[in-house]
């Protein structure tokens, strides 16, 4: 399955792609044509991945709103 999400300022993405990756988080940019963020979440990806992916999200909106 994949969750397609954007930020609320699309001048962060290259930010949140950069820091996510820092993270561990690879992957996440949406598709070339829609643009945004995707994340794929088939039955191989563990729980914690996407609690991990979670938590990164909670934090970078702390930071950056």
């Amino acid at each position: 399955i994949n969750i397609p999400f954007v930020l609320k300022d699309k001048k962060l993405e290259h930010l949140f792609l950069k820091e996510s990756a820092e993270n561990g988080l690879l992957n996440l940019k949406g598709h070339f044509t829609v643009g945004g963020m995707r994340a794929s979440i088939y039955n191989a990806m563990p729980e914690e991945g996407v609690t991990q992916l979670i938590q990164f999200m909670s934090e970078f909106e702390s930071k950056y709103g």
